[in-house]
């Protein structure tokens, strides 16, 4: 009687993990977010560093009127998902920095692409290229330091020489208390990444739900805000970075992720 239970038993792991076997892989989309406004990407520095704050807004103003800035947000949102992707002609992606010119580090958080991701072991993107066409107007060299995306604007208010923040980092009120922005380069819509059965498109449609957010983005501030005035019902689950709230939302952790649409776009791509 023992081996024949034992042997149901085994049949019915075997099948199990047939069945599971056979179970096609999830696909996950993105939306874009119908119900919540666009955030304005800017330049953290320092509070009334009147210089770099001229600096940044020409190189904006002139890249915007000319054309570049489009040029390179769409040369990085494709070198983000292919590495062999070549730069338009006539697109600087390379700078030559005065070697003995004074250093601006520029804080960022690695994982934003196109605004900034790993290439290899640098890291690159269209926030690295405004700062880097800045740096080369100054005369200084850049160097880029790679931190968590909740202590760019800290860590660059407490370093005591020439500093920026640069991460994709969206414009209000609170972050305007601790830093001096520069003009808007870049428009953002908010998305929800979830798998391609749920298709959430609308902030309401996440009540009761379970999301992942990156700490300290607007889609935190965004979806938080919306649970503490009663908006929608629900749990925020703050990650340190979008790899790792995927790795949550493939394992059934958490339902969706609340972030700025490209960067979805591109996190979908390569999931």
């Amino acid at each position: 009687m023992k081996k024949i239970i034992t042997l149901i038993l085994v049949a019915a792991i075997c099948a199990c993990m047939a069945l599971t076997a056979c179970e096609p892989a999830k696909n996950y989309v993105y939306k874009k977010v119908a119900d919540v406004e666009a955030d304005e990407f800017g330049i953290a520095m320092k509070l009334g560093d009147t210089t770099m704050e001229t600096a940044v807004n020409a190189v904006i103003t002139e890249w915007k009127e000319n054309g570049k800035m489009a040029e390179y947000f769409n040369y990085y949102s494709e070198l983000a998902g292919d590495e062999n992707a070549t730069a338009p002609e006539g697109l600087q992606t390379t700078w030559e920095f005065a070697e003995s010119g004074e250093t601006l580090k520029m804080y960022t958080e690695s994982g934003f692409a196109p605004y900034e991701f790993m290439l290899g072991t640098s890291v690159v993107g269209l926030d690295v290229a405004i700062m880097s066409q800045v740096a080369y107007n100054l005369g200084y060299k850049l160097q880029v330091v790679d931190v968590m995306f909740d202590v760019v604007i800290a860590s660059m208010n407490n370093d005591t020489g020439y500093a920026v923040a640069a991460a994709g980092i969206s414009i209000n009120e609170e972050r305007q208390k601790n830093a001096l922005f520069s003009t808007p380069y870049a428009v953002s819509n908010l998305a929800i990444v979830s798998a391609e059965d749920k298709a959430y498109e609308t902030l309401a449609s996440l009540d009761g739900l379970k999301i992942g957010v990156q700490e300290g983005t607007s889609g935190d501030f965004t979806v938080s805000d919306a649970i503490d005035e009663g908006e929608i019902t629900g749990t925020v689950v703050q990650y340190k970075t979008y790899a790792a709230a995927l790795a949550a939302l493939k394992t059934g952790k958490i339902d969706a992720i609340f972030m700025d649409e490209v960067p979805a776009q591109l996190l979908v791509k390569n999931a």
